[in-house]
């Protein structure tokens, strides 16, 4: 269910028993730059008829491109946000970035705009930030899945 890095520091932190878990989603900058390459081979390969460049790009470019984008899209899938009876932890692959108690959180805030261009609605941006009591701020964006109800589970804690 969890980790065992993360129940070592769960244990550590006093954050009790293992209540839920949310996850991040891909990036999507990250995707466009791991796919672009190929997407760009192909329509090279189509429109110019050239196999030499369009193999180069697809055996020496992309690879490299596309594995590290594996491994990163690896890090943040495994990741997350855990929520405890006694506090949460914030995952990032096998690295515990946070695991802070109840008792330190201050504030949860939650935050959305929703940016419009000519009547159209074209970019929504939503954060969440957590204030702690020796006045440092956790930031939460979008990357989460239910980012809201994520909030509403900090707040009400």
């Amino acid at each position: 269910m969890i980790p065992t890095h993360l129940k070592a520091h769960a244990e550590e932190h006093g954050l009790g028993e293992y209540v839920r878990r949310y996850r991040r989603r891909p990036g999507v900058i990250g995707t466009f730059v791991a796919f672009a390459p190929l997407v760009g081979a192909l329509v090279l390969g189509i429109r110019e008829s050239d196999p030499t460049t369009t193999l180069g790009i697809l055996l020496f470019l992309w690879p490299p491109l596309f594995l590290t984008w594996c491994v990163s899209t690896r890090r943040r899938l495994d990741g997350g946000i855990y929520l405890f009876t006694g506090g949460f932890a914030e995952v990032h692959g096998r690295k515990v970035r946070y695991a802070v108690p109840w008792a330190r959180v201050r504030e949860v805030r939650y935050k959305s705009v929703e940016h419009w261009l000519n009547f159209i609605p074209f970019a929504y941006v939503a954060k969440c930030f957590i204030t702690l009591d020796n006045g440092g701020e956790i930031e939460l964006d979008g990357t989460y899945r239910p980012l809201e109800r994520l909030a509403r589970d900090l707040e009400a804690r």
